[in-house]
């Protein structure tokens, strides 16, 4: 794998550190958009500075209608590298899934009976390059085995749907403390059991760090979008 990037919720030092131990090359840290706090990200950004590994900040907003979806991303696409959605509401599924702006639509298939993506929503990921994330925290606190199975069948649904369709996929460890961090190669073996692809999911595995860094080559001053630069005359 190459430059594995976790997607996270740890802001501690401690954290940082384990997550370098572990073999990881970045971290996406989220924090939801009701508490933004750009300090924190500056203070995490120093942690990872000191331990050698890349952090980049995300956001992850949840709302139950599709204009305040709108109007968030739009507010935070400049203050940040990596905009998450909280899915599970069909309208916030396909809203997310229609906008360039948004990078990832996280747990698609939250509190629902289905997986939260069909034909048609997978098409739209693929067109607008939006990806649907595996929450491994999800899979980890189902006490219900039924829930817990009822959950790995939507991720092999829905990993179905965007190998066919070409949507992008990502995998997070969703870790909140030390204790739910897992090492980018524990992410992979479970990803190998779901696509039963080796291939695929090192794709799946790096798909982070491309998201990311495609997010900070945009926002750099002399850029004006994807592939159109200007360049000061020597």
């Amino acid at each position: 794998m190459e430059n594995p990037v976790d997607i996270n919720h740890i802001f501690d030092e401690k954290g940082i550190k384990l997550l370098k131990e572990l073999g990881w090359h970045g971290s996406i840290v989220v924090q939801y958009h009701d508490n933004y706090d750009k300090k924190i990200f500056e203070e995490v950004k120093e942690y990872g500075e000191r331990e050698g590994l890349k952090i980049y900040a995300g956001v992850k907003i949840k709302s139950e209608s599709p204009k305040e979806l709108v109007r968030y991303v739009k507010k935070f696409r400049s203050k940040v590298d990596v905009i998450l959605v909280e899915g599970g509401i069909l309208k916030i599924n396909r809203q997310a899934l229609e906008l360039h702006d948004v990078d990832i639509l996280s747990t698609p298939e939250l509190n629902r009976r289905d997986s939260g993506i069909d034909h048609v929503l997978a098409r739209l990921g693929s067109v607008h390059r939006v990806a649907i994330e595996l929450n491994f925290k999800q899979v980890l606190i189902k006490r219900n085995l039924y829930e817990r199975a009822r959950l790995l069948w939507a991720f092999r649904r829905n990993i179905h749907l965007a190998k066919k369709f070409n949507m992008p996929v990502v995998i997070s460890s969703g870790a909140e403390n030390i204790y739910g961090i897992k090492s980018p190669y524990d992410l992979r073996s479970f990803l190998n059991t779901l696509t039963g692809d080796p291939v695929y999911s090192k794709t799946i595995m790096e798909f982070p760090y491309k998201i990311a860094e495609y997010r900070v080559y945009l926002k750099r001053d002399n850029v004006i979008r994807y592939g159109v630069e200007v360049v000061e005359e020597e």
